[in-house]
């Protein structure tokens, strides 16, 4: 089971831990490296939006967990 945990900083994700972010920025991308899955939502007009496509962005990334078999999702508001 996927678990999601709220950071304030990226300095909380345990070093050396594969993981999969998501957080808001300027724009809308999804970065794989080889430890690292990070989905960036960018900030929109509407506070109601940006949320709602956070919380999609944080179902998409409990799938790449999964299939990727990390045990915890990373959201950094």
């Amino acid at each position: 089971m996927v678990t999601i945990k709220q950071i304030s900083k990226l300095s909380e994700i345990p070093e050396g831990e594969n993981y999969v972010l998501v957080t808001f920025g300027e724009e809308f991308t999804k970065v794989d490296e080889v430890r690292a899955h990070v989905i960036t939502v960018p900030h929109g007009a509407s506070m109601a939006m940006s949320e709602l496509s956070f919380t999609a962005a944080l179902h998409a990334a409990k799938e790449v967990a999964k299939h990727e078999k990390i045990p915890v999702v990373y959201a950094c508001k």
